[in-house]
């Protein structure tokens, strides 16, 4: 999923207000497998079937006619034991709440159920054991709660919205189009069908829905049937042929323009499919954002580097409101029609058909899998086109997750404690964690584990420990040192250095300042600036002090700690020099880090001059145009430093140059607000 804030009271336009929008989801609520149901070691429930298909039909010209607020809907399941025992019953989550259960039938006979809580009790007429495979035929209706179908806050599973003035939450609006949608992650599938409400049991499925006719139903998989019923109503049906969990099946009407092409990807003839409101159709086939072409391009880039798409058909369906960015339902994903064409968000949920589609995380202790790589995903797309562009992505995950970080609650990526499961710690940090494996393996590896990871699970579920036994096997190593302090420990590290030099000798002091988090193992770059030149070394850091002894024949001027921004870290005093050097005339032209960096409201620039003379510094923006002329004149030689105010600057990346005689020089300075 893309985009609700984590944070219970602020609400922020993070993730994609630099790339979409960031939106709240207050009313989330994870269930776990009962006491009864036994866990095995990973968490994952253990349960005493398994569903071998779902086979779901829902009649929704009622509720898109306005004649009332539910539906009625026939879940068939189909299912096989999974213990040794003989099976004489299956439970199914079913909301009460929602759902009112009329009937359970199976080879025409009517079964006996039970309700306990969010649990329906089917008793079989006869037990299965071994290989039997049993069905039971369950008919329900939605109930209409009696409230106004547009308060989101009162709507879960099963959204329906009018065309017209709606009241939708405590604010007002304009919906522009009768629609319905459902929305499930993590367990709100229970809310509009009768089912098995674990990530981890996979089914095929088979959606067939009715609806006025003027209306387009989708889902999940390829269309088998479009019949017209004669009687003003239209009955859409869909298979889906690869397993699927229930958080990931949905059903979507509207008034829609359908906008496809199919994409030859790896070989294959991918029907890729935008359900637009008919007044976006242009922007659909042609815009400057997110067109059907660039989607196309995005599936070939990730299955250069993941491997071939991995399902039958892509989908994306427009729907106006929604609370939510976008959501990766299999093959067809739901996007907030104000982001269903914005490049980040549709890279995002593309980049999860691979990593939470195919690969589906065991348990929602593990969401980081989905979300970590979808993030990281949506990054590399950026770099695919741009080194700056991805820099600057990273950056921003960084700040937004320093912000969480700093203003809410560290927690570890695994496991996060509740109303933090869509925490940026999922999203942003975990994103940094793939990127700094990446930057420890390489590249070749790092590709080499992600398609080792999609061979082992494809299809399937995985935990965390799944995914670091892949990075063993493919790094022949054991880096549970990495994990161990990146996903089960919380925080970041926070380095501060100090140096002295005797001869041709520096003695580099790092130390680790941070608190409530582990001390960190890091190898690291360390950029040595002396006599003119840049020496690049690497050390690897594993204490909370530690001095590294380095050969530099000339005066050092400065040393800079993770140069290239490799480690999810901060860096306060970034730009102390050596400690013999502070009184010193400096002897090369320097233009050190801002600090701070990045930067809100001011920050400072620190530059060098080992002469008098003429002096320009300007400030640029990531498209090389000047906006401010900070210094131009005749300036002595020495340590000058400049103040840069970013009020009336936007967020974003910007660049500061310093022209002097015979140097050039340039550092990034980074602004949030």
């Amino acid at each position: 999923m893309r985009s609700f804030s984590p944070f219970p009271a602020l609400l922020l336009t993070c993730s994609v207000a630099f790339a979409g929008a960031v939106q709240s989801r207050a009313n989330v609520t994870l269930h776990y497998p009962d006491a009864t149901e036994v866990s095995s070691a990973s968490g994952v429930a253990l349960h005493a079937y398994n569903v071998v298909n779902y086979n779901l039909y829902m009649d929704w010209y009622a509720a898109l006619s306005g004649e009332n607020h539910g539906f009625n809907g026939r879940m068939k399941v189909s299912f096989v034991p999974s213990l040794s025992d003989p099976l004489d019953s299956i439970r199914l989550d079913s909301n009460p709440a929602y759902l009112h259960i009329d009937s359970v039938f199976s080879g025409g006979a009517r079964l006996a159920t039970s309700l306990s809580g969010e649990k329906l009790t089917v008793y079989l007429s006869a037990p299965l054991s071994g290989t039997d495979t049993g069905t039971v035929e369950v008919y329900y209706h939605e109930t209409d709660p009696g409230i106004a179908p547009a308060q989101d806050s009162l709507q879960r599973g099963f959204y329906l919205y009018y065309a017209g003035e709606q009241t939708v939450g405590m604010n007002s609006m304009n919906v522009p189009a009768t629609i319905a949608y459902t929305m499930s992650e993590p367990s709100d599938a229970r809310d509009w069908m009768p089912c098995y409400d674990e990530p981890s049991d996979k089914a095929l499925c088979e959606i067939s829905v009715r609806v006025p006719d003027g209306f387009t139903a989708a889902s999940n998989g390829l269309r088998v049937s479009k019949i017209n019923n004669n009687d003003g109503s239209t009955t859409f049906s869909w298979k889906e042929n690869y397993p699927v969990s229930t958080y990931l099946m949905c059903a979507t009407a509207g008034q829609y323009a359908l906008i496809q092409k199919n994409a030859d990807v790896d070989g294959k003839s991918i029907p890729v499919q935008y359900y637009v409101y008919p007044q976006d159709s242009l922007q659909a086939v042609e815009g400057s954002g997110c067109n059907i072409d660039t989607v196309i391009s995005m599936m070939k880039f990730y299955s250069s580097i993941y491997g071939p798409y991995p399902f039958e058909k892509y989908g994306m369906t427009g729907v106006e409101p929604f609370q939510y960015g976008g959501m990766e339902h299999q093959t067809i994903t739901t996007l907030n029609r104000a982001d269903e064409f914005n490049r980040r968000d549709v890279a995002h949920e593309l980049a999860h058909q691979w990593w939470g589609d195919m690969v589906t995380l065991g348990t929602w202790k593990d969401i980081w899998l989905n979300e970590g790589f979808a993030t990281y995903s949506e990054a590399m797309q950026l770099q695919h086109d741009s080194q700056t562009a991805f820099q600057s992505e990273m950056d921003f995950y960084a700040s937004q997750f320093f912000i969480e970080d700093s203003t809410q609650l560290r927690y570890a990526i695994y496991a996060p404690p509740a109303g933090y499961i869509f925490g940026l710690a999922e999203y942003y940090k975990a994103a940094w964690v793939l990127n700094m494996l990446r930057n420890l393996v390489g590249d070749s590896t790092y590709f080499s584990i992600m398609r080792r990871y999609r061979a082992d699970y494809e299809y399937g579920n995985a935990v965390t420990s799944d995914f670091i036994d892949v990075v063993d096997t493919v790094t022949n190593s054991n880096m549970s040192w990495f994990f161990n302090e990146w996903i089960y420990e919380g925080g970041y590290p926070v380095y501060t250095k100090s140096f002295t030099q005797a001869g041709d000798s520096l003695a580099l002091t790092i130390n680790q300042d941070q608190t409530n988090a582990p001390i960190f193992r890091m190898p690291m770059e360390v950029d040595v600036w002396s006599g003119g030149k840049m020496t690049l070394e690497t050390v690897l850091d594993s204490l909370q002090s530690q001095t590294f002894k380095i050969y530099i024949p000339a005066k050092v001027d400065s040393v800079t700690l993770d140069p290239n921004n490799e480690i999810l870290a901060r860096y306060p005093g970034q730009n102390l020099t050596a400690i013999d050097q502070t009184t010193t005339s400096p002897t090369t032209y320097a233009l050190l880090q801002n600090y701070p960096n990045p930067f809100n409201d001011r920050t400072e620039v620190v530059y060098k001059l080992p002469k008098s003379g003429m002096v320009s510094l300007e400030l640029f923006d990531i498209l090389g145009q000047r906006i401010e002329t900070l210094v131009h004149g005749y300036q002595t030689s020495g340590t000058h430093t400049v103040a840069v105010s970013g009020a009336a600057l936007a967020s974003g990346v910007y660049l500061c140059r310093l022209i002097a005689p015979g140097s050039r020089l340039t550092t990034k300075l980074v602004l949030e607000k």
